[in-house]
């Protein structure tokens, strides 16, 4: 019997997934693209990611205990069903290397600037190693427990920055062009929702998975939303030189000075989400890999992934640089099929028996 986790839990890791990349540099790289007109961006970014949500809520109702590799070799073939997870495994290690450097540059630069890079891999593989070993479940349990805070946290970081409010953000100050090629080069900051699809015969199956998850999700949204509209207000055209947003709203403050170092509140924010989020991608990571290769156990998995991190990292292939030019050049067009036509095809495409044929 596959261990499931709870609605709740479901709806809580959907709240999780969804800060994912984009309450630190994100904000920053819209504005260079759209200036304020980003948040119109991050608006449709965040509605073409429901999108994603609805999807798998579709796919959980037609196929409430089926793994998504048994429904893609359902639909596809064995053949097929293997290339679509070595997709999905490249695009989750990606975002793993995605956001780890954009994690230690931030904790770079907002705890300590002579932090050695080599102590940041080791800790992270140790907790990585640690949780994913131990399952799904006690990963879920975990963001339970902390999720409360993570919320709470989040919340004041945004009422405190009320009180740096200036003005309106200028908005409607870009072309039209702008918005759309700075929704296509930035899809690689979303898709955080297909790792729902991973694990979607481990989601237990309830009346309240849907109500539930939208809630979460709409929660999520909203703080996000807000966290952009005080980042764009606060610092207007100079918003493009502020690289941590959910930081930067709070410590550029002369009200709060005699108060000290507010941002101490982002950081424990962006190490619980960081934690929880690499937990998740290395997790979905594995069992993508698991199933390519179905005689390799979770422990060889697991190694197999700690080889191929320390060489790309150590080998400097992908730094924080490269990642963010990875993502704006190439992975937009893996989201596209990814994202969308994976799983509609999943929804509206007939059997196509146990051959490896596409239909």
């Amino acid at each position: 019997m596959i261990k499931t986790i709870s609605v709740r839990q479901t709806a809580i890791i959907i709240s999780i997934l969804l800060f994912a990349n984009k309450i630190l540099v994100l904000p920053s790289l819209l504005y260079e693209v759209s200036k304020a007109d980003g948040f119109f961006i991050i608006l449709f970014l965040l509605s073409l990611e429901f999108l994603i949500l609805l999807m798998f809520l579709r796919l959980k109702s037609l196929y409430p205990s089926t793994s998504f590799y048994d429904i893609l070799k359902l639909k596809f073939g064995t053949f097929l069903a293997k290339f679509f997870y070595i997709l999905l495994a490249i695009y989750f290690f990606y975002k793993i290397m995605l956001l780890f450097n954009i994690c230690y540059m931030y904790f770079h630069v907002q705890v300590y600037i002579d932090a050695s890079y080599y102590i940041f891999i080791f800790a992270f593989l140790v907790i990585i190693n640690s949780s994913v070993l131990r399952g799904i479940r006690p990963i879920a349990r975990s963001i339970e427990f902390f999720y409360g805070f993570i919320l709470f946290c989040l919340i004041f970081c945004i009422a405190l920055s009320i009180a740096n409010f200036d003005k309106f953000p200028i908005f409607f100050d870009s072309k039209l062009v702008n918005f759309f090629d700075g929704s296509f080069r930035h899809l690689f900051c979303f898709g955080d929702m297909l790792i729902l699809l991973v694990l979607i015969d481990k989601v237990d199956s309830n009346n309240l998975l849907k109500s539930k998850s939208i809630l979460y999700f709409f929660t999520s949204a909203v703080i996000i939303l807000s966290v952009y509209f005080m980042f764009y207000s606060i610092f207007d055209y100079t918003a493009f030189l502020h690289k941590n947003a959910i930081s930067d709203i709070i410590t550029f403050s002369y009200r709060f000075i005699d108060l000290g170092r507010l941002d101490i509140i982002a950081v424990i924010i962006i190490m619980f989400l960081a934690f929880f989020q690499l937990c998740l991608y290395a997790y979905a990571f594995i069992e993508c890999f698991i199933k390519i290769f179905s005689k390799l156990s979770v422990v060889y998995s697991m190694v197999v992934f700690d080889l191929l991190f320390i060489f790309i990292v150590f080998t400097s292939l992908i730094d924080y640089l490269v990642a963010i030019k990875i993502g704006v050049s190439i992975i937009p067009y893996l989201s596209i099929f990814l994202y969308f036509l994976l799983p509609l095809f999943c929804i509206f495409v007939k059997r196509g028996g146990n051959d490896d044929r596409f239909f």
